[in-house]
């Protein structure tokens, strides 16, 4: 039997509410979709929201779980603690806030599946922000004033269809933007995560060396040290670590945070490529027992020598990705 109450994520007012096991309900609402919530998220999401996650994000992953895989995701108090928690439950990417181009891409894929005609006009309703993980109208207007400057869609400007009754936006696909929807995206590389303390991010050190050489053996090396966090640092480390195939730790200097996350990527199975300024490897000032672990010291001013050992490091450990 169906219940009519608020969505306890977007407050929707009179959606369909009904039992889906112990302790457990089934929501299906107009802008989040279909979701299933226990009782005790439901009852602090009403009652006392938490900090995490902001509602249009939780809004917008169950919306885009329910219309483009059909599964409906399961909302636990556990959800609430943090980026790592809530990325183990998503199945599908989770932007965060600044991503204007994940946002983007979820409404021009949102547009394609609402297009029967290559030449259809579709209407986004209020409803439709939880499509493109927005907080507002504004991050609407803006995600889609985005793909209208990329050449991928029009806004349909004719008076019948400008200025849709209940704040709707009426948009249609462009020729450019059946293409980039129809070219088929060739598979990422996978993810090298580099633990480098650099004084300057242009040094060539990191493009001619650990970028090079990484890219060389088959994969995209992304610094940790490089990146700007919005959220608890640490667990946006374990993200990204539990993301990522490999992981380079740089001890030059024995900098703690490098020997953290050497320790938690051993832990979660990742292999772990050491390297060292190749004065403090060869006097031996490691905290590591270097006995145990191969360690492949570079020079500052050869870095396209180091690029090429790393390189063949890390293909005699593993092979080709």
């Amino acid at each position: 039997m169906d219940n009519r109450t608020p969505c306890p994520i977007c407050r929707t007012p009179n959606v369909a509410h009904a039992g889906a096991g112990t302790n457990t309900s089934e929501i299906h609402c107009p802008r989040c979709g279909r979701f299933q919530i226990q009782g005790l998220a439901e009852t602090q999401l009403m009652n006392s929201p938490p900090a995490f996650p902001p509602q249009h994000l939780l809004s917008g992953l169950c919306r885009n779980m329910w219309e483009i895989l059909g599964e409906k995701p399961l909302i636990t108090v556990d959800l609430f603690k943090s980026w790592a928690d809530l990325d183990k439950v998503a199945k599908i990417a989770v932007p965060r806030d600044n991503d204007v181009a994940t946002k983007s891409g979820y409404l021009l894929k949102y547009l394609r599946r609402h297009s029967k005609t290559i030449a259809e006009t579709v209407t986004l309703t209020p409803s439709e922000l939880a499509v493109g993980f927005c907080a507002n109208k504004s991050e609407l207007l803006f995600c889609l004033r985005y793909l209208t400057d990329k050449g991928l869609i029009e806004e349909d400007a004719t008076p019948a269809r400008k200025g849709q009754p209940g704040g709707g936006l009426a948009y249609r696909l462009l020729p450019a933007g059946w293409a980039a929807l129809d070219t088929a995206t060739p598979p990422a590389q996978p993810l090298a995560v580099v633990a480098l303390a650099l004084d300057k991010d242009n040094d060539p050190l990191w493009a001619q060396g650990f970028a090079a050489g990484i890219q060389a053996a088959g994969y995209t090396a992304v610094r940790i040290e490089n990146k700007e966090y919005g959220n608890k640092i640490t667990d946006d480390l374990i993200v990204d670590l539990r993301r990522c195939s490999i992981i380079v730790a740089d001890v030059t200097g024995q900098p703690p945070l490098a020997y953290f996350e050497a320790g938690l990527a051993l832990g979660l199975g990742k292999p772990v490529f050491w390297t060292c300024e190749e004065a403090e490897a060869r006097d031996k000032k490691l905290w590591l027992d270097t006995r145990q672990v191969v360690v492949t010291p570079w020079a500052r001013d050869k870095p396209e020598d180091f690029a090429r050992r790393i390189a063949k490091r890390i293909e005699a450990a593993l092979g080709r990705p």
